[in-house]
This record gives structure tokens, C-alpha cells and sequence, in this order.
């Protein structure tokens, strides 16, 4: 399965809205520091595969560019809009699997930012974890 990952596609705004083109990120392989504890929560984080069709919802005033979805399962989450093909039925197909996969950090913990779409970032940390970190608890530095 192919995953909404940095090594496989990138948006062409660094935001999701629309079809994938191949483009390298300007925060491509970026060290930061968390600059605060961060702990997920969702132990279950939605996975959506390319084809699955789900019902989208509210979109996000805090992060443009990021829509609820609901998946068959009934499980829920915030994806970018552009791994969505809208149906017109008030369904959409996704186009891109995603992983709503947060990483969990501690204050001053180093990762790499692989990735930045709308706001968050891909990172992988030096246990070679990955997932979603907002922007605003990153802090550029080694």
C-alpha cells in the first residue's frame, strides 16, 4: 500500500487541495526541536487505502486545507483535502492512502521533518519513529 508519505508524493502547495504532483519539499530532511511535550492520544489512528470511499465532513478553521473524514468502519479523522476526490454525492474517493499518525515528542526531543503539508509535519524521530507533528511545536535548531 502506498501511504501519504514523504518519500512518495508531495502537494504542488505544500497543502493538500487537489491532485498529487511529485515535487520536492522546502522542509525536506529538516532537524527541530519540540518545544513543548506533545502525547497522542488516538492509540487507533485512521488509515484510509487509495480507492476507499468515505463521507466527508467539516473542514478545519484552524488548519485550511484539512477535512474530516469518516471512514465505513465509522472511525474518523483530519486528512488533507487533496488525497480526496469528491464525488459530487457527498462521498469521496481517496486518491492517496493516509496514515492519521501523530508522533508523540517531549520537550527539546530532536526529529527530522521529512515532510510539511498545510502546517504539520511528517517527522521521524531518532528511534526512527515516524508521524504527524504540528508546526507550532517545532523549533528549527539540532
Amino acid at each position: 500500500m502506498t501511504v501519504f508519505h514523504p518519500d512518495n508524493t508531495t502537494s504542488p502547495n505544500l497543502r493538500p487541495c487537489g491532485k498529487f504532483q511529485k515535487r520536492q519539499s522546502p522542509f525536506m530532511s529538516n532537524t527541530f526541536r519540540a518545544n513543548a511535550d506533545y502525547t497522542v492520544i488516538d492509540r487507533a489512528p485512521l488509515s484510509l487505502r487509495k480507492g476507499q470511499i468515505v463521507k466527508p465532513g467539516r473542514r478545519d478553521a484552524d488548519w485550511p486545507g484539512w477535512v474530516w473524514v469518516t471512514s465505513d468502519d465509522g472511525r474518523g479523522s483530519y486528512v488533507p483535502e487533496e488525497i480526496l476526490d469528491a464525488s459530487g454525492d457527498d462521498l469521496a474517493t481517496v486518491v492517496q492512502a493516509f496514515e492519521a499518525h501523530d508522533l508523540s515528542v517531549k520537550k527539546h526531543e530532536a526529529v527530522t521533518s521529512l515532510r510539511e503539508v498545510r502546517g504539520w509535519h511528517w517527522c521521524r524521530n531518532q528511534e526512527g519513529m515516524e508521524g504527524w507533528l504540528p508546526s507550532y511545536l517545532l523549533v528549527a535548531g539540532e
